[in-house]
């Protein structure tokens, strides 16, 4: 290409190894006029009005005609389709140039919507090339020294451009594992743009991916002050939709920010069921707002899906206006009060006005040493008294409800000290009339859950609000059949996840029942083996883990009566199990109630004339356990159930190794 004309920064025109330079201002910004109006090209009053843009001078019409002149002398050497590409053609000025003279800024743009597609291909390092050098011209100054409506509105446009460049920029590098330059990129963006929720949304992604939900927490929470200050709105609901996904813990394969598609790590899973659910909390948000303050708990095992519904229930809420304030329990947490400290502390960073100007004077100092935003927190035994405390996390909470209906969505709630659980409480006592719905998830398959839970008081809430009709308790159960279906359609025919199987209509309906049957309905593990390359026959090694920290927990003797159940076959019959297990009976049923607790066996059908039959919930589990059997274990407890009188199941029902199913 032997032309370029570059209107950003220092305006010339390359042509043929010669460089062109304007002297004139007048001639520059006249120059990058007809360039940029294209065959469409301009009025003499248009040209006029970018040339002066204030008051007209008396002379100007032949002034213009001198410049127009020129214009024509510098432009006499470009390549155009005429003699001269600068002509008049009815009434308006045109500068025809061939088509492949490379004008800069129309280079740039085309590179960002180029890098963009490369993006969404998953391309990052084409994307990545091209949207660093849309971003390194896009940087430069256009028209610099001249002002006006026209120039204004094209710097605007540049800007949001640069911008674009920017966030495809950091994403790709997020993509690529660079998340350094990431981060650099989507603070740029954001300082350029402060208005911008999507370089903001790409700033938080980049901080998680990072390990620092503080900083992504903050991010948000800048972008929150700023729309309420300068324009007085909130952020969209795609944004708290972001914000809600900082609730969860942190991905170990970032995908970078909220719809910046599938460039790497798994792409977005579909919200597929959970409609009673839903429709639960919707009840109880449309009662909180209507000012009678409502409690939901959300219970469920490991993976089922209780933070995801925090999180559509929580955009849900924030697109009909809702204040969401966002908090979770961490299983050694070193802020007293954390997740109720987290929610209040985001509403306090993302306030335009003082916060503390709403509660009593008596209350502000308390504040101050409990929240980070507000210098806390202090050291556990300087902070004042529980009542003073708790008194003063009230006002503040009816403080923020008085503005507008609020949310307060706590995750991991099993993990919350007695403290933490009181305040709850308090708060739930002391908030009747407020516009609050206030939604806690808790696992309900951990060992001693039922008394981990009564000692934090759940449980007692719970009976109390639920009896005045101003508390439910929402239990989630795996997927049916049919959602399970719907899912797995989705994720192979929209977002292209594998399955290591055929998806041919003679094999869809045995796909979701291997699929069913092998996940028991729970979406973790569903995901995981559908990811994993040898699909559904495989024991990912997510579910492996999750697996090894139940074991961990559930005590000896229920280790060796899950390893003979998990030998026998996907059902077992109690009295031989207990028996191969070399249990007496009481130990025995101590180990089942432990493993009935934490969500590995269910009660199977059950006949008064015959042993009770246990089922395992999650035959991916079953495998799992099986396969970290040793040989010689294995032949231990092969050997011991031949002794064990009555009927049993053959021991050589399981999935092998190479994942296909043995007779």
């Amino acid at each position: 290409m032997d032309t370029e004309i570059e209107i950003l920064g220092p305006m010339a025109v390359r042509c043929a190894g010669t460089v062109h330079h304007l002297q004139s201002a007048q001639a520059r910004v006249a120059f990058a006029r007809l360039v940029l109006a294209g065959p469409e090209g301009v009025t003499r009053d248009e040209l006029a009005d970018v040339i002066w843009p204030g008051e007209l001078p008396p002379t100007w019409a032949s002034a213009l005609r001198t410049l127009v002149s020129r214009l024509r002398t510098f432009m006499a050497p470009l390549p155009a389709e005429s003699t001269n590409p600068l002509a008049k053609l009815g009434g308006r000025y045109v500068l025809a140039l061939r088509e492949d003279v490379l004008v800069d800024v129309e280079d740039a743009t085309r590179s960002v919507t180029a890098a963009q597609e490369a993006f969404n291909t998953g391309d990052v390092t084409t994307a990545a090339r091209l949207a660093t050098r849309a971003a390194d011209r896009l940087r430069l100054p256009f028209l610099s020294e001249h002002e006006g409506d026209w120039i204004a509105g094209w710097r605007e446009r540049l800007t949001e451009c640069l911008v674009t460049a920017l966030e495809i920029a950091s994403r790709a590098a997020l993509g690529s594992g660079d998340h350094a330059r990431a981060a650099l990129l989507a603070e740029e963006a954001t300082a350029r743009a402060p208005e911008r929720e999507s370089a903001h949304r790409c700033l938080m992604a980049v901080r998680e991916a990072m390990g620092n939900r503080g900083e992504a927490l903050r991010a948000y929470q800048r972008l929150r002050r700023y729309l309420a200050e300068e324009l007085g709105v909130d952020p969209s609901p795609e944004t708290e939709a972001a914000y809600l996904a900082l609730l969860g813990p942190s991905s170990p394969a970032p995908s970078g920010a909220p719809g910046a598609g599938p460039a790497a790590g798994h792409r977005p899973v579909p919200f597929i069921g959970r409609r009673q659910e839903m429709a639960t909390l919707a009840g109880a948000w449309a009662r909180a707002a209507r000012g009678r303050r409502q409690f939901v708990l959300v219970t469920g095992e490991s993976g089922i899906g209780k933070t995801r519904l925090l999180r559509e229930a929580g955009a849900a809420m924030a697109a009909e206006g809702g204040l969401l304030l966002v908090g979770r329990c961490d299983e050694n947490a070193m802020i007293p009060y954390q997740p109720l400290v987290e929610a209040l502390d985001s509403y306090v960073a993302s306030s335009p006005d003082d916060p503390l100007d709403a509660v009593c004077p008596s209350a502000r100092s308390p504040l101050r040493l409990l929240l980070p935003s507000l210098g806390g927190p202090c050291a556990p035994g300087e902070l004042p008294e529980q009542p003073v405390l708790f008194a003063a996390l009230t006002q503040l909470l009816l403080a923020a409800a008085s503005e507008r209906p609020c949310a307060v969505l706590v995750d991991d709630a099993h993990w919350a000290d007695p403290q933490t659980v009181e305040l709850v409480r308090h708060l739930l006592r002391t908030t009747a009339g407020a516009r609050l719905c206030i939604v806690v998830a808790a696992r309900n398959d951990l060992p001693t859950s039922a008394q981990r839970r009564l000692r934090t008081g759940l449980d007692e809430a719970m009976l109390r609000f639920e009896h005045a009709g101003d508390g439910a308790e929402v239990v989630l159960g795996g997927l049916d059949l049919a959602a399970t279906g719907t899912l797995i359609h989705e994720l192979v025919t929209r977002t292209g996840t594998g399955t290591g199987t055929g998806t041919g209509a003679d094999t869809a309906a045995r796909l979701v029942r291997r699929a069913y049957t092998r996940s028991g309905g729970n979406p973790f593990m569903l995901l995981e083996m559908l990811r994993h390359p040898a699909g559904l026959y495989a024991a990912p090694p997510a579910v492996a883990r999750l697996v090894a920290a139940k074991q961990a927990a559930i005590g000896h003797d229920a280790t060796r009566l899950l390893q003979v159940a998990a030998v026998t076959g996907p059902s077992v019959a109690f009295d031989a199990v207990a028996g191969a297990a070399g249990l007496d009976v009481l130990a025995a049923l101590d180990a089942l109630e432990t493993l009935l607790q934490v969500g590995i066996l269910a009660e199977g059908s059950q006949h008064p004339d015959r042993p009770a039959v246990y089922e395992f919930r999650h035959d991916v589990v079953r495998q799992v356990v099986d396969e970290q059997v040793s040989d010689a274990r294995r032949r231990h407890i092969t050997s011991r159930q031949r002794q064990v009188p009555g009927p049993r199941k053959p021991t050589a029902h399981r999935l092998s190794h190479t994942g296909g199913e043995q007779p």
